[in-house]
């Protein structure tokens, strides 16, 4: 018990030291406030007045100036309104002048045109006349030329049937009939020399029986001049040389059956037997190279494949007949 009271004493005894000591720090404490107060925050205090004073003064001296400005930015926008208005009056004047001016370029070249459309037809006009003119003296030139030429025809068959023969071709012919027609005083003499050029043809060309009775059909149809007579005569024979060269051509065949040579003396040899037989034909039938072209060209042909060697096959001429 003693104990306990002893105990509480100590305890009471620090407690109450320490309250001693806490209201001393209180004290300096509440002092050192004091001493804080007049030297720092009431100064702070007096500085941030002025601050405040002077920023109000500052913060008047802007609203004026805004005021100003807001004043003067107005002033600005009713100028810019007045000049965007006034810009846009200039506009339609600068258009209107430009449209007034490219109007009266456009009336000016409008005229020009019209003047130019006019020219163009008045050249038109003239051009179609020089061309009607120009066609109208081709066809006159054409019809002169072509009476020329007509008169100059007609003066060239104005002569005898076999002198024309002579100095004419099918082809000249057949030029000149399809130039004159069938209405002109030659006509008649050109038909005689086609039907005389197309029935000599029948000579150039494998014997036919029955183109060569057509040719001689054709041949006395016309004026029986001494060249047209002949060529009946040659025709008319025709078939006689024909066969009788087949006949020389077997005969010439049997001799390459016979004989076959075998060097230059046998060659020469039967070269001279192949020619007799040749010359029995031309003898016998009177033949002229000039008269049978067609046969002339096989004759031709046998005397060249045997010359160059007489053992040469000729049988395949033969067939041409």
């Amino acid at each position: 018990m003693k104990k306990v009271i002893v105990v509480i004493l100590i305890i009471f005894g620090v407690s109450n030291a320490y309250t001693q000591d806490l209201i001393k720090e209180i004290q300096k404490l509440t002092l050192a406030n004091d001493s804080l107060q007049k030297q720092v925050i009431k100064p702070l205090n007096d500085s941030i007045l002025k601050l405040n004073s002077a920023h109000s003064i500052e913060i008047a001296k802007l609203n004026e100036q805004l005021k100003v400005i807001e004043i003067e930015k107005s002033e600005l926008n009713k100028n810019i309104k007045t000049l965007e208005s006034t810009v846009g009056e200039l506009n339609k004047n600068k258009i209107k002048v430009e449209r007034d001016n490219l109007k009266a370029k456009c009336d000016s070249l409008i005229i020009k045109v019209k003047e130019l459309e006019n020219l163009i037809s008045a050249k038109d006009k003239q051009i179609a006349q020089e061309k009607e003119l120009g066609q109208q003296k081709s066809i006159q030139e054409k019809e002169k030329g072509k009476s020329e030429i007509l008169n100059l025809i007609i003066q060239t068959y104005n002569k005898p049937l076999d002198e024309l023969i002579i100095n004419t071709t099918i082809k000249s012919v057949e030029r000149d009939m399809s130039i004159v027609g069938d209405k002109t005083v030659v006509q008649q003499k050109l038909l005689s020399l086609q039907k005389y050029f197309n029935s000599e043809q029948v000579l150039n060309e494998k014997y036919s029986e029955q183109r060569v009775e057509n040719a001689l059909i054709q041949l006395k149809s016309i004026e029986q001049t001494e060249l047209v007579l002949k060529l009946i005569d040659k025709l008319s024979k025709y078939k006689l040389c024909n066969d009788g060269l087949k006949t020389t051509i077997d005969k010439i065949l049997e001799i390459d059956k016979k004989f076959v040579a075998n060097d230059d003396y046998t060659q020469e040899t039967k070269w001279k037997d192949i020619s007799s037989e040749l010359a029995w034909y031309f003898r016998n039938y009177r033949f002229n190279f000039i008269d049978y072209p067609y046969l002339s060209e096989i004759v031709l042909e046998i005397i060249k494949l045997k010359q160059k060697d007489a053992n040469t096959d000729i049988a395949i001429l033969k067939e041409k007949l």
